[in-house]
């Protein structure tokens, strides 16, 4: 088992109101004071993780939310300076953050390059004011253009969040949709279908979405219409132009390791040649009180070595996500195991046409792509 490459993943767990869509752990701000005591809870934590990581090269940031742009560039500079501090950070790493375009100013946008931030991921997910008021986002159409040509001025790599099969949707008002936000031309589209998840708001009053026919003719339209444009699709939801992928969610995709600080964050570490997956709590009082009464063990939900049994389908849930070839040998390098036990899978895949083989390689085909969900239920 080789000790795979690692990203740096920091959530700000904080926004203006929940979107009705979103799972993701985030709480309202209360203070300008838990502002400053995340903060400072945050660097704790992320001091505790030197030792750790001390011989390895960390090649991507990823500041996400929540809405990390809530925290102005003097504190996400001040988080960035500990992460220089306790870290050994890759010259040319990606520094990614998520924006929110009813809470950055053009000055921000600047700043936060100014900083260190050398990729933005702006979450528009409408540009018809009728949708984003139905998704409850706190901006319109004309502040997520504005954001979008001012981010385009100072970074060179920039993301877009667009969602579609919105409640009411029609296929003509999500093909427009689509067809908008290329023409703001970001090196990177994040293109996917509303989905209702457990704990949110629309799970409790599930909203009229649109047919499925309907939803299939948007999937076939748009991605002839993303390809036409020059975007490559290179993960289930992912749109890239040429060398333009997202590093940091390819580092999640091939089973990479990342080190999550933060409340709710995640971790996938390699340890002696074990893998270690942790999770933090989801209560933002109770993280800043842990660290900063120096009790770190309490900010854990979960901290466990996965089981040997359960590695072959942890590594396929992730890797199937991207389109790109699978290699065998990083497949075997990555965890520890010989493909020699499960070749008779993918020999059978091969045979119904869902990947093809040639020699160390592995690729999902077009049906295969159909077909992951059923492919992992064999991993289990």
């Amino acid at each position: 088992m080789i000790i795979p490459k690692l990203g740096l993943y920091i959530h700000i767990p904080f926004c203006i109101r929940k979107c009705p869509y979103c799972d993701f752990f985030s709480e309202k701000i209360s203070s300008k004071e838990i502002v400053d005591k995340y903060v400072e809870a945050l660097i704790h934590e992320l001091s505790l993780y030197s030792e750790l990581t001390s011989n390895r090269l960390v090649e991507t940031i990823y500041i996400g939310g929540g809405t990390p742009t809530l925290f102005s560039p003097k504190k996400i500079d001040q988080i960035l300076n500990a992460v220089n501090k306790f870290f050994t950070i890759s010259a040319d790493a990606e520094i990614s953050m998520e924006a929110n375009p009813g809470t950055v100013s053009s000055d921000d946008i600047r700043n936060y390059r100014e900083i260190g931030i050398n990729r933005l991921s702006i979450g528009i997910q409408s540009l018809n004011d009728k949708f984003l008021k139905i998704l409850h986002r706190i901006h319109t159409r004309k502040e997520a253009i504005k954001v979008a040509e001012t981010v385009s001025k100072y970074y060179d790599n920039f993301n877009l969040d667009l969602m579609h099969s919105l409640p009411g949707q029609t296929y003509a008002d999500a093909i427009n949709d689509l067809k908008e936000l290329i023409s703001l031309n970001p090196r990177h589209i994040s293109w996917y279908q509303l989905t209702i998840e457990e704990g949110t708001a629309y799970a409790e009053s599930i909203p009229s979405l649109p047919d499925e026919d309907v939803i299939d003719s948007i999937y076939i339209e748009g991605y002839d219409l993303l390809k036409s444009s020059g975007y490559h699709h290179y993960e289930v939801s992912a749109f890239a132009q040429k060398e333009y992928q997202c590093k940091h969610n390819v580092n999640y995709w091939t089973f990479g390791d990342y080190l999550g600080a933060g409340a709710g964050a995640h971790s996938k570490l390699t340890i002696n040649n074990k893998i270690r997956r942790q999770s933090r709590i989801e209560n933002t009082c109770t993280y800043i009180n842990n660290l900063l009464e120096n009790q770190p063990q309490g900010i854990y939900l979960s901290n466990e070595i996965i089981p040997e049994q359960n590695i072959a389908f942890e590594y396929f849930l992730n890797r199937l996500r991207l389109f790109t070839p699978l290699s065998i040998n990083e497949y075997e390098n990555y965890t520890g195991l010989s493909f020699n036990n499960i070749r008779y899978l993918f020999e059978k895949y091969s045979e119904d046409n869902l990947v093809t083989i040639e020699k160390d390689k592995i690729t999902i085909t077009e049906k295969g792509q159909l077909f992951i969900n059923q492919m992992l239920e064999d991993f289990l």
